[in-house]
């Protein structure tokens, strides 16, 4: 009979023992009940193309100007293993200066200085899934959630500059894939798309300013696709 009953402790303590080691190995990227936060660097791209019926040359400055960097940070909480709520803030950041473009007019010839200092900051609480792999040692994860557009573009053409902004709502999507090289730290790659329309913007040359709204034909679209490297550490609950 005391053999019996030394063969039920013996079990009860391996089974202790095993449950303990399984939470422990559950503890990585993105646990249920980790707070995380991350931050990342990437390119990112402006959807619109310029339209073709600017000039070649105006044209193929505007298109160069879709392209540029994106930064940001992103927090999170999961409240189990597969859904958590957070937020996200990027800044999108794109510039573009030409001297003298050859402009036709009416049989004259004209040269013209064109500079643009775009940046575009976005802010988005977000609702997020998850997907642990191997062992939670890679996650894969998605997040939605509506966006706020804040707008800038210095621009210069001649002799002349003037500040554009404005503001517009928006939608943000994302996804991630992040593997933990070391305990509480992992390496994020995430790739996003932010759609927004600027319905309106204010116009400052220093010396008034005026508020422009646009048709629904003229809406200039901000909408953008960014890629994104970083690092996420994550705050284990003990």
């Amino acid at each position: 009979m005391n053999r019996i009953y030394l063969i039920l402790i013996l079990i009860a303590a391996g089974t202790l023992s095993i449950s303990a080691q399984q939470q422990n190995h559950s503890g990585n990227y993105m646990q249920s009940g980790g707070l995380w936060v991350g931050a990342a660097t990437g390119p990112g791209w402006l959807v619109e193309k310029a339209p073709d019926s600017l000039m070649p040359e105006i044209q193929d400055y505007f298109n160069k100007l879709r392209s540029g960097w994106n930064s940001g940070f992103e927090t999170g909480y999961f409240i189990n293993d597969y859904i958590g709520f957070g937020a996200k803030y990027s800044m999108f950041d794109t510039k573009q200066q030409v001297d003298s473009i050859v402009v036709e007019f009416f049989s004259n010839i004209f040269y013209i200085n064109l500079s643009s200092d775009m940046k575009i900051h976005t802010l988005s609480p977000m609702v997020y899934g998850k997907l642990p792999l191997l062992n939670n040692k890679l996650s894969v994860s998605g997040g939605i959630g509506p966006a706020w557009l804040f707008y800038r573009n210095i621009g210069k053409a001649v002799n002349d500059s003037a500040m554009f902004k404005g503001s517009s709502p928006g939608l943000s999507t994302l996804l991630h894939l992040s593997y933990e090289i070391i305990p509480n730290l992992s390496l994020d790659v995430q790739g996003s798309y932010i759609h927004a329309f600027l319905k309106e913007f204010t116009q400052d040359d220093g010396n008034s300013h005026q508020v422009i709204k646009l048709e629904e034909k003229d809406y200039q679209n901000i909408s953008r696709i960014d890629l994104s490297f970083g690092i996420v550490y994550t705050f284990r609950r003990k």
